[in-house]
């Protein structure tokens, strides 16, 4: 019986340690702008630059307003919430799958949050982002 305790133990641990070594989440700078949602309702944009030269563009389809953690999950099944796509220098925009996590967003301060994306091929963007908000007007309705 200790031996099947020992055992369980060590499967344990094998499994969840490489998840704790897991290096800090790369922090990106980023751009929020007040949006419109495709019923001209209020809404929100961030837009992360990577590395790549590729954009993450994320649209909340809710008032840039929120006081508390929230989670959005992409693709939305309602069509409330938003999108997320991936934006190259050049040809179509690719639907990104996955969740974006905001601490607060308020047009006061800078909107922090975490993302974890990825394409229908597989390529994953995941990190954290401090957006700043940028003097664009949205015009809607």
């Amino acid at each position: 019986m200790v031996i099947g305790l020992l055992i369980l133990v060590l499967g344990i641990t094998w499994f969840t340690l490489p998840e704790r070594h897991q290096g800090p989440m790369q922090a990106f700078p980023a751009t929020i702008n007040r949006d419109c949602a495709p019923w001209d309702g209020a809404a929100f944009t961030v837009q992360i630059p990577l590395n790549t030269k590729d954009t993450l563009d994320i649209s909340i389809w809710k008032s840039p307003d929120i006081k508390s953690t929230a989670t959005f999950s992409f693709p939305d099944q309602t069509g409330q919430a938003g999108n997320a796509v991936l934006i190259h220098p050049a040809g179509f925009p690719e639907t990104l799958n996955g969740s974006v996590t905001f601490t607060r967003v308020e047009q006061e301060n800078p909107a922090e949050g975490e993302f974890d994306l990825m394409t229908e091929s597989g390529r994953q963007f995941k990190g954290k982002f401090k957006a700043q908000w940028e003097d664009q007007i949205a015009m809607c309705g």
